[in-house]
């Protein structure tokens, strides 16, 4: 089974989320200021976690300092090559939080408008599709489905756009969030059409470069041939290394595709911090929580990013993904001033519940940090 990039928690919140966004806690941040052997806490439960099929990096880092950044497990099992902090990983729908980047810096540079709409960009647009505007598109709020394309590893930009252009609608534009890949993939070619320049080229050049990421990049690139990436493995079988997988093309560039360490990530989430990339008020636009994805008021959809106020760990900016058998979660708790990066290459499909052992780990480890308390296992220790 090929797994497409899915923000899956959007979907399943009852299973995970609310174990612990719905308990209460006392004084975390006493908790976590007290703690001075919170790395090897956070070491200790980790190494555990392996004896239970948990493979993967992370990164934990508090008010601005990185206190844990670790492999556990391994990357390639037949040659028993161990997974490190500087492990590339398929981030899979992380992805989408450059694709909203990239968009607002091009509106940070006056190239483009969030409330502009297809018709002022592509010729030949559906009239259906029309009066999306970029803002719908960002938000999932567009009305196109989920995923038009076939992972076949050959669509250009034309015909992905025009596998766009050809699907029904699911919702009438604007009424309300639907998930939706191929909204960001049509974000992509956007960025192309109005920049001029290739969608992983804009990236590099506006995004990675400045926030000095430079173990990030895309399938096919030449510098993974210098650095290790890890193999993937759903249901304990070995596919393979995303390193070997063509293109990137149309049916992935978007709303996936990035490959990258847990370090980088942090670069990243600093670079958006100290104005690296973005002015504050452009970060203020991703992170602004525009859309329920729910009809409990606990999720909220930014540009590219999930926007939470959990009664548990306060305001989490998030975003998780799957694809193949890598799995990714990036949790930052801003009332605690955390990050969390859980990069990882194992998926198990083979119980009642599918297993995301990477994003399984972040949700558990958030409040296992914060509430200074280890004995809370994720779902799939037994």
């Amino acid at each position: 089974m090929m797994k497409k990039c899915t923000h899956r928690f959007s979907q399943l919140l009852p299973a995970l989320i609310l174990l612990f966004l719905l308990v209460g806690y006392s004084n975390p941040s006493s908790a976590i200021a007290q703690n001075n052997d919170l790395s090897v806490q956070i070491d200790d439960y980790l190494q555990s976690l392996t004896e239970y099929g948990f493979s993967g990096a992370v990164l934990v880092a508090i008010n601005d300092e990185i206190i844990l950044a670790e492999g556990y497990g391994l990357a390639d099992e037949a040659n028993q090559i161990g997974i490190t902090a500087e492990t590339v990983f398929d981030t899979a729908s992380l992805s989408k939080q450059f694709t909203g980047a990239a968009i607002i810096h091009l509106v940070e540079t006056e190239q483009l408008q969030v409330d502009d709409t297809l018709v002022d960009i592509f010729e030949n647009v559906p009239a259906d599709k029309a009066e999306i505007t970029i803002h719908q598109l960002l938000t999932h709020t567009s009305g196109l489905p989920e995923f038009v394309y076939d992972r076949s590893y050959q669509l250009d930009r034309e015909d992905a756009v025009q596998r766009v252009f050809d699907a029904n609608l699911v919702l009438e534009p604007g009424t309300r969030y639907l998930y939706s890949d191929t909204g960001y993939g049509l974000l992509a070619a956007i960025v192309e059409v109005v920049s001029g320049q290739s969608f992983q080229d804009y990236l590099e050049e506006y995004l990675f470069k400045p926030a000095n990421m430079h173990q990030t990049g895309f399938y096919n690139d030449s510098r993974w041939d210098s650095l290790h990436v890890a193999n993937a493995y759903l249901n304990g079988r070995d596919r393979g290394s995303v390193a070997e997988l063509p293109g990137p093309y149309w049916d992935i560039l978007g709303f996936g595709g990035v490959m990258t360490t847990v370090g980088d990530l942090y670069r990243w989430s600093i670079a958006l911090q100290n104005g690296n990339v973005l002015s504050p008020e452009s970060v203020e636009l991703l992170f602004t929580p525009y859309v329920s994805e729910d009809n409990n008021g606990l999720s909220y959809y930014g540009y590219g990013w999930v926007v939470m106020d959990a009664p548990s760990l306060g305001t989490m900016i998030w975003h998780d993904g799957a694809d193949l058998a890598h799995n990714a979660i990036f949790l930052n708790l801003a009332d605690h001033d955390m990050q969390i990066i859980v990069l990882s290459n194992r998926i198990d499909e083979t119980r009642t519940d599918e297993i995301f052992y990477g994003i399984e780990t972040g949700f558990i480890l958030a409040q296992s940090i914060i509430e200074d308390d280890f004995s809370v296992s994720p779902p799939f220790v037994e």
